[in-house]
């Protein structure tokens, strides 16, 4: 099947491994769960992975 979806990071595929999906820049695309920590706590690893993400300056949000 060349439709199935792959995590955007180790290629695996939704037959070998849950996968999430995630958009960014308004760009669906899939993560799978082993990889979902570095995007959450290393994202600077897979910065080559998304066109745009800029990990040296997130948005600061607002503290109410």
């Amino acid at each position: 099947m060349s439709d199935l979806h792959k995590c955007i990071n180790c290629q695996r595929d939704e037959t070998i491994i849950p996968l999430v999906s995630i958009r960014f820049s308004q760009i669906p695309t899939w993560i799978c769960t082993q990889c979902l920590p570095t995007l959450i706590h290393d994202p600077a690893r897979l910065e080559s992975k998304f066109r745009n993400m800029d990990v040296e300056n997130p948005v600061k949000q607002k503290l109410n």
